[in-house]
């Protein structure tokens, strides 16, 4: 009986320190586990600390586009000519230089008239010739036509006295613009300028041989002076006759009036030009560069964005990222497709599959990818908040 009992100690014994393993077995489990727990929770947590952060804007609808535009094209002289002597002759003086301002009516060169004067006096005495001899043919004629009445001459006597006065009128006549002529040809031998303004050219010098209608002098009109600017002609109608506006000449400002607009398109550039009137007192020169600059409003519906967050896509289309809300402040990236419309400095006026209150990720987008997780930078997150 003593060994019997001696017996069942040993074996609860054995089932106690047995159990005592089992339970030791099960908190060190335990321990690990949790331990693995905790590493995996601050792995997930240094992943989630680990996403990328963007900076993003809110995108606002905007329906109208207000934009600068900016016309260039060139100033030219209302005026301009190409003198030239209508007889020919010899040069007799100059009196004109290129580059000098010049009045109208101010004398620019001088032919040899004395041809021309001579056969002036030539015709004078022919005149006075002629004009003897129809006061003879008249008074044979009056005596004629007496004659006849009384039967003392015939009908071929009259009829020849008057056939000899008409010859001799028509003669006259005849002298008379021979003389005109001669006179318009001796007051074209002095070349006169048509209106005020400046020398640009000579073509002649003294003792040159000139024929009719060689050119003599090249004279602009640097008192009125004209811009000439192409637009696209539905932005010609934005302006009226006489709107003043201002121009930008050689960096300076220069006031104008709009005179007109051509009523015509330019077959190559696809433009109407805008004439605009220069002050009187620019110092402008034929030939210089002239910009119109002037804002335009036209109804568009779009968005402002920065030309930093475009991405070129193909057939002309450009792509955006935006920021998705997920769980637990979270962002995924998604790709828009927007089509360019104007830019203007940093940004671009765009419009496609956006809508208001999108975040639009604005810098950085090198740095992600549609479908990304991402977060806000936390300056843009405390904006938010």
């Amino acid at each position: 009986m003593g060994t019997l009992n001696t017996s069942w100690g040993h074996r609860l014994r054995g089932m106690l320190a047995a159990l005592l393993m089992i339970g030791a077995t099960v908190v060190v489990i335990l321990l690990l586990t949790s331990q693995h727990s905790s590493a995996q929770q601050a792995r997930q947590q240094g992943a989630d600390n680990a996403l990328l952060q963007v900076a993003t804007i809110p995108l606002a609808e905007a329906d109208a586009l207000r934009r600068e535009v900016r016309l260039t094209g060139r100033v030219v002289a209302r005026q301009s000519v190409s003198l030239a002597f209508e007889p020919a002759g010899r040069v007799e003086a100059v009196l004109a230089e290129r580059g000098d301002a010049v009045e109208q009516g101010e004398v620019l060169a001088r032919l040899d008239t004395r041809r021309l004067e001579s056969r002036l006096a030539e015709v004078a005495a022919r005149s006075e010739e002629a004009r003897a001899s129809l006061a003879l043919a008249q008074r044979q004629e009056e005596r004629e036509a007496q004659l006849n009445q009384s039967n003392f001459a015939s009908r071929t006597a009259l009829d020849q006295a008057r056939t000899d006065r008409l010859t001799l009128q028509a003669r006259l006549a005849a002298l008379a613009a021979e003389r005109d002529s001669l006179t318009a040809d001796l007051e074209d031998s002095t070349l006169k300028a048509p209106f005020a303004g400046r020398v640009v050219e000579r073509h002649i010098d003294v003792g040159s041989l000139m024929s009719s209608g060689t050119a003599a002098f090249d004279i602009v009109d640097t008192r009125h002076l004209e811009a000439h600017l192409g637009l696209p002609a539905r932005l010609a109608a934005t302006f009226t006759m006489g709107e003043s506006v201002t121009l930008h000449v050689n960096g300076q400002p220069i006031t104008g009036e709009v005179l007109a607009r051509l009523p015509q398109v330019d077959s190559d550039s696809r433009t109407q030009t805008l004439v605009v009137a220069l002050t009187s007192n620019s110092r402008a020169v034929p030939g210089d560069l002239a910009e119109l600059n002037y804002s335009i409003t036209e109804p568009a519906s779009g968005y402002w964005v920065p030309l930093s967050a475009l991405r070129a896509a193909d057939r002309g289309l450009w792509n955006v990222l935006v920021a998705e809300p997920q769980e637990n402040e979270r962002y995924r990236v998604a790709q828009a497709s927007v089509e360019l419309l104007h830019t203007e400095g940093d940004d671009a006026f765009v419009r496609g599959t956006l809508a208001p209150g999108m975040r639009l990720i604005s810098s950085g987008t090198h740095r992600i990818t549609p479908g990304q997780q991402v977060t806000l930078s936390e300056e843009v997150a405390h904006a938010a908040h």
